[in-house]
């Protein structure tokens, strides 16, 4: 729903239609608030997850944006959430991202750092892994845009390499 003043909010919920908000089927819940300004937002998101007739998963996840005068942009968001049926040691999870991008020339420069999915709590830890990107987005005529990007995909098994890659998006607009 959007206030007019800038806020919106938003509800959702998924579930089995046979059993629709009741404890024998597995019901989702989400809720969002966002403050949208000129240059800048930020917005709450909460969600539930049922995973069985006693337990829940519940999530909060906390995401904004800066625009400067100068044309760059930094997002950032960080999500937090606790997995209803397991033991404390094993109960938490957290995922977290950063990015900034820009104009550059003819194109758009952008980097972002993250985390690879939810990290789990194990035994009291977090295991981080990390994923990192930079791609630049040019137009190579009206109609058309390539964007090369790389990036490096950590891996915290022992004995698995870090994984790296690079892609090519081409967008045609007519």
């Amino acid at each position: 729903y959007d206030f007019g003043n800038c806020f919106t909010a938003a509800l959702g919920y998924a579930g089995n239609e046979a059993d629709i908000m009741t404890k024998e089927g597995i019901d989702a819940y989400g809720a969002n608030v966002a403050y949208t300004g000129d240059n800048y937002g930020v917005s709450v998101t909460y969600g539930m997850l049922e995973t069985a007739a006693t337990t829940d998963n519940t999530f909060t996840a906390l995401n904004g944006y800066y625009s400067f005068d100068s044309g760059i942009s930094v997002s950032a968001g960080i999500e937090t959430g606790d997995i209803g049926g397991a033991v404390a040691a094993v109960d938490e999870s957290t995922a977290y991202f950063v990015g900034l991008n820009g104009a550059l020339g003819a194109g758009e420069l952008g980097v972002a750092m993250g985390t690879n999915g939810s990290m789990t709590e194990v035994g009291g830890t977090i295991t981080e892994e990390l994923m990192y990107e930079a791609y630049y987005s040019y137009p190579v005529n009206d109609g058309m845009t390539i964007t090369p990007l790389i990036f490096v995909k950590e891996d915290a098994t022992v004995g698995d390499a870090d994984k790296t890659g690079v892609m090519v998006k081409t967008s045609f607009s007519f």
